[in-house]
C-alpha cells in the first residue's frame, strides 16, 4: 500500500519537459487539423453541360466523408454544396452562370482532423438554345382596361427572362425579367379597341434565345356607330392559339338599366357577328363585351367593355316658356320662349291642353330662324273664351328625332264669360293723346251693338253715336270744346253672347 502511494506521488511530479510532450500528444489526438495535402487533389473537373459540372478527386487516408464547397462569381466566400462518401460528384447549378468560372475545393473528414484540397475552377458556357415557352391567354384586364399577356414558363431553369414582340413582322416591344414572371400588362398606349399580334421568346444569361411562340391576338369588339338607327350590330376577330383550342364565343350585353344580361353564343368557327334591332324607345344604351372560352372551359379571355347610346343625339340644355300673356280684346295668348342658343335644330313645337295636362295636342311648329336669337315669340289666336283655362308647353327633338324634350308647363286662367261687362272711364282730359277720349272697354264677350248718349247735368244732349269704337272727345255736336265739368252718360250695349245691358254714370271733363 505504501509503495503504491509512492508511485502515485512520483507520477504527479514529472520533469517539466515531460509535461510539454504530453500536451503536444493530446493536441494531436483531440484537435481537428486543416492542412493542405500534396497528395489530396482533384483528378477531374469539367463542365459536362452548361449547368452540370463533373468533379473527381483523390482519396485521403482514413477519410470518413468528403465535403464539397463551391464559390460562384461575385459571391462572398465558399458555401457547402454536399457531403459525400464517394470521391466524385455531379454538381447541377441552380444559379445562372454564363461564360464564367465557378471555384471548388474538398475537405476530407478523418479521425485525426479535417484536411483541405487545392482549389480548382470549372468554366461554364451555355451554347444550347433555350427551350421555348408556350402561350396561355391574351385578354383584356377588366380592372385596368389594358391588354394582358400570359404564357407558360420555359422548362429551362437557367432562363432569365422573356422578349415580347408585336406586329408582323414581329419587332421588339418589351422585356420581362425572371423565368417565372409569365405575365405582362401592356401600357395604356395600346388601346383595347384595336387588335394586336403578339409573340414571346425566352432567353438565358448567355442570351441564347428560344424559338418564338406562334402569334396570338387579343379579342376585340368592333362596335360601329349606326347613327340615328336603333340597329345594334357588333363583330369580333377570330381568337388564335388558346391552349386546348377555342371552344366557344359568348357575347354578353345589357340593355339600358335592366338587370338581366343577355348572352349570344357561337361555336369556334363563328359567325363572328351579332345583329339585332332595339325597338323599345325607352332603352337608350347597351353595354357589351365578349368572352372566349377554351374547350375545357378552364381559360377565359375577355374583350374590352363597350357602351353604345341609341337615338339620343344632341339636344338643348334648357328649354322654357319665359312668359305667357292673355289679350282679351283679340283674344289671343302670346308665348315668350327661351331655348338654348347652342342647340341649332331649326324648329320647336308648341303643345296646348284645354284643362288636362295629360292630353296635350300640337298646335303649331315654330321656325326658330336664327337659333342664337335670345327669345322666340308665338301668338295663339285660336282661343275659345269659354275654355276656362289653357296649359302650354314647348317641345324640341334630338337630332335623331327619336324623342322629345319638353319645357315645364304654363297655365293661363281665362276670364269668366258668364257675366259680360263694359267699363267706362270716369274722367277724360281734353286734347290728351292717351286720356282724351271716352270709350268703353269690354270684358268678354265683345259688343256687337252699341248706343251712347252724353248729357250735361241740366239734361242737354252733347254727344250721340250708334257706331262701335266711336268715342266722345269732350266737344259739342258742332265740334266746339265744352267747358270743364261733370257730364252724364247712358249706354246700351249688345254683347256677342246675345245679352243686352244698360250702363249709366258720370264722367268728369278736365281742361
Amino acid at each position: 500500500m505504501n509503495k503504491l502511494v509512492k508511485i502515485i506521488i512520483r507520477s504527479k511530479r514529472p520533469p517539466c519537459f515531460r509535461h510539454a510532450w504530453v500536451l503536444l500528444l493530446v493536441c494531436v489526438v483531440l484537435l481537428p487539423v486543416r492542412s493542405r495535402s500534396q497528395t489530396f487533389q482533384f483528378l477531374r473537373f469539367v463542365a459536362v453541360s452548361h449547368n452540370v459540372g463533373h468533379l473527381q478527386w483523390s482519396s485521403y487516408p482514413n477519410a470518413q466523408s468528403y465535403s464539397l464547397y463551391r464559390h460562384y462569381p461575385a459571391q462572398q466566400g465558399f458555401s457547402l454544396v454536399a457531403s459525400v462518401a464517394d470521391t466524385q460528384y455531379l454538381d447541377t447549378l441552380h444559379r445562372v452562370v454564363c461564360a464564367d468560372t465557378v471555384s471548388y475545393y474538398v475537405e476530407a473528414v478523418t479521425p485525426y482532423g479535417i484536411f483541405q484540397s487545392d482549389v480548382v475552377g470549372i468554366y461554364y458556357f451555355d451554347d444550347v438554345p433555350t427551350a421555348p415557352c408556350s402561350l396561355r391567354i391574351c385578354t383584356v384586364d377588366t380592372v385596368s382596361d389594358r391588354v394582358l399577356l400570359t404564357w407558360y414558363p420555359t422548362p429551362d431553369t437557367d432562363a432569365i427572362g422573356y422578349y415580347l414582340c408585336i406586329g408582323s413582322p414581329c419587332v421588339d416591344y418589351d422585356t420581362v425579367w425572371g423565368r417565372l414572371n409569365t405575365s405582362y400588362l401592356c401600357p395604356h398606349g395600346l388601346s383595347t379597341d384595336s387588335q394586336y399580334r403578339f409573340r414571346v421568346l425566352a432567353f438565358d444569361s448567355c442570351f441564347q434565345a428560344s424559338p418564338l411562340t406562334p402569334y396570338y391576338y387579343n379579342p376585340t369588339l368592333f362596335f360601329p356607330d349606326s347613327g340615328c338607327t336603333r340597329h345594334f350590330s357588333c363583330s369580333w376577330n377570330r381568337y388564335i392559339n388558346m391552349p386546348d383550342s377555342v371552344g366557344r364565343y359568348r357575347l354578353h350585353y345589357r340593355l339600358g338599366d335592366q338587370e338581366q344580361v343577355h348572352i349570344h353564343e357561337t361555336g369556334p368557327d363563328g359567325p363572328f357577328q351579332f345583329d339585332t334591332v332595339i325597338d323599345d324607345l325607352s332603352i337608350q344604351s347597351v353595354k357589351v363585351y365578349l368572352t372566349v372560352d377554351n374547350t375545357t372551359d378552364s381559360l377565359h379571355a375577355f374583350s374590352q367593355l363597350r357602351t353604345r347610346y341609341f337615338a339620343i343625339g344632341d339636344t338643348a340644355d334648357y328649354l322654357r316658356i319665359a312668359g305667357a300673356e292673355y289679350d282679351e280684346n283679340i283674344p289671343s295668348v302670346t308665348l315668350t320662349i327661351d331655348i338654348d342658343p347652342d342647340y341649332d335644330f331649326p324648329q320647336c313645337f308648341i303643345y296646348r291642353s284645354q284643362g288636362s295636362e295629360d292630353r296635350f295636342e300640337p298646335i303649331a311648329t315654330l321656325d326658330r330662324g336664327n337659333p342664337s336669337a335670345p327669345l322666340l315669340h308665338y301668338v295663339d289666336r285660336s282661343i275659345n273664351r269659354a275654355a276656362g283655362r289653357y296649359v302650354y308647353r314647348v317641345g324640341i327633338p334630338d337630332f335623331c328625332q327619336q324623342w322629345m324634350k319638353y319645357s315645364d308647363t304654363v297655365q293661363l286662367l281665362l276670364p269668366d264669360v258668364s257675366k259680360p261687362m263694359a267699363f267706362f272711364p270716369n274722367a277724360i282730359i281734353y286734347g290728351h293723346p292717351e286720356c282724351g277720349t271716352f270709350c268703353p272697354t269690354y270684358l268678354s264677350p265683345l259688343s256687337v251693338g252699341y248706343q251712347l248718349d252724353i248729357f250735361t247735368r241740366w239734361g242737354q244732349l252733347v254727344f250721340h253715336t250708334n257706331t262701335l269704337d266711336h268715342c266722345w272727345n269732350g266737344t259739342s255736336p258742332s265740334g266746339q270744346p265744352l267747358s270743364q265739368g261733370t257730364y252724364v252718360y247712358r249706354a246700351l250695349v249688345s254683347h256677342a253672347d246675345g245679352t243686352v245691358r244698360s250702363y249709366h254714370g258720370t264722367v268728369l271733363l278736365l281742361r
